[in-house]
């Protein structure tokens, strides 16, 4: 079969792929009311009711930090990989506090690397902390709405659930 994937008009959106999740998660786990967040290359928020799609963003925090850690200044400081929960935390305390710093916020990995001779892990923690902290604090209408469903796999899911729960909503990990 063929899932032709969805789309919005305001704002201008579209979902392609990620529908497949959405009904496995309505289907077999039966979550048909609420918020969901896939995280990924392009990470899609989703609000449900009635187990049919009324509402989705996404957010190109994957792709971004992928960009920003293969391919900008910061690949000298953000190579490898590692993670450092504690500083990730922090990060994504500071973009909820302020997120219009993000921009400022990014170099200081890179000073990091250089002034403190932070490690790899520490950089890399401290770039996902800060874009998915100001993802968070962009799709706000969306957690702040109740318990989020974090769909997919991985130390991904992982960061996300810490930071929606560090940001005080509750995350739901689905496999």
């Amino acid at each position: 079969r063929i899932v032709p994937g969805i789309c919005q008009d305001d704002p201008a959106d579209v979902i392609r792929g990620e529908e497949t999740q959405l009904a496995g998660l309505v289907s077999a786990i039966g979550v048909s009311d609420g918020i969901v967040c896939m995280p990924g290359t392009h990470s899609k928020w989703v609000r449900l009711a009635g187990g049919r799609v009324t509402a989705f963003s996404t957010v190109m925090t994957g792709e971004i930090f992928a960009l920003m850690a293969e391919r900008s200044v910061l690949r000298h400081s953000a190579a490898g990989d590692g993670h450092d929960e504690e500083v990730f935390a922090a990060a994504v305390r500071e973009m909820i506090a302020a997120p219009e710093t993000l921009t400022a916020a990014l170099f200081s990995v890179r000073a990091m690397a250089l002034l403190d001779d932070a490690s790899p892990a520490v950089c890399r923690a401290r770039l996902s902390g800060l874009l998915i902290g100001a993802e968070l604090a962009a799709m706000g209408e969306y957690w702040k709405a109740g318990a989020v469903h974090v769909v997919g796999a991985g130390p991904l899911v992982a960061r996300y659930a810490q930071a929606i729960d560090l940001v005080g909503a509750q995350a739901v990990p689905e496999d």
